[in-house]
C-alpha cells in the first residue's frame, strides 16, 4: 500500500505545475543548441516505466546498439519515433514493447513531463511515464538495444551531477552527466531525468 501511495503522489505532481526547462537543463552539456521553435522536429516520445522490484519502484534504461548513428551507444529510456497518426502515448507504449518487451496493456499513464528537443536527431521528444505493477519480461530487440538494466526512484533521487570534458569541433567542452550503474547518463536522456528527478524531490 505505502508503494502505491507513492505512485498516486507521483501522479499528483505530474499534474501540476512541471519544473520544466529549469530542471532540463541543468544537464544540458555545454555547446548544445537549444531550439523549441524549429518546425523541422520530428515527434517521438519515450517510457518512463516504473515496476516494483524487490519492493522498489524501478524504471529501466537501455543501452542502444551501435548502428552508427545519431545515438548509437548511448544510454536512453524505451522509445523512438511518433508513426503515423500515433499520439505520444501510444509511441512510447509500442517503442517500449518494441524495444524491451514491456506489454502496452499492462501500463498504466500517469501522466508526461515537458517535451525535448534533440537537434542533432531533429526529434521533439515527449517522456511519457506509466506504471504497472507487474514485473515485465525485459527482452532487448537486439538491433536497437544492446543492454537493458533498472534504476530505483530511490536512485534517481539521489544522484549527484559529476562533469567531464570532452574534445570535439577542435576545442574541450564540459559534459554533465549522472553516474548511473557504471554508465554515464548524459545529453537528452540526463536532461529528461533531470526534470523527473525535481518532480520525485516533490513527493
Amino acid at each position: 500500500m505505502e508503494n502505491l501511495q507513492i505512485i498516486q503522489k507521483l501522479k499528483q505532481q505530474i499534474q501540476k505545475d512541471l519544473p520544466g526547462w529549469e530542471a532540463q537543463k541543468r544537464l544540458i552539456p555545454e555547446g548544445r543548441i537549444q531550439d523549441f521553435q524549429s518546425k523541422n522536429l520530428h515527434p517521438a516520445a519515450v517510457l518512463i516505466a516504473i515496476y516494483e522490484d524487490n519492493h522498489e519502484w524501478v524504471f529501466p534504461l537501455i543501452r542502444r546498439s551501435a548502428d552508427g548513428f545519431a545515438h548509437s551507444g548511448q544510454i536512453a529510456l524505451p522509445g523512438g519515433r511518433r508513426d503515423g497518426s500515433e499520439s505520444d502515448i501510444e509511441t512510447a507504449l509500442r517503442e517500449a514493447h518494441e524495444e524491451v518487451n514491456i506489454h502496452p496493456d499492462t501500463v498504466e499513464v500517469i501522466g508526461k513531463t515537458s517535451p525535448l528537443p534533440i537537434p542533432v536527431s531533429n526529434h521533439l521528444v515527449q517522456p511519457v511515464v506509466g506504471f504497472t505493477n507487474t514485473t515485465p519480461d525485459l527482452i532487448p530487440e537486439p538491433k536497437e538495444v544492446a543492454e537493458i538494466f533498472s534504476i530505483s526512484l530511490k536512485t534517481l533521487s539521489s544522484e549527484t551531477i559529476q562533469y567531464e570534458t570532452r574534445r570535439f569541433h577542435d576545442r574541450d567542452w564540459e559534459i554533465p552527466f549522472f553516474a548511473i550503474n557504471g554508465h554515464k547518463v548524459w545529453g537528452a536522456t540526463a536532461m529528461i531525468l533531470s526534470e523527473f528527478k525535481e518532480i520525485l524531490s516533490r513527493i
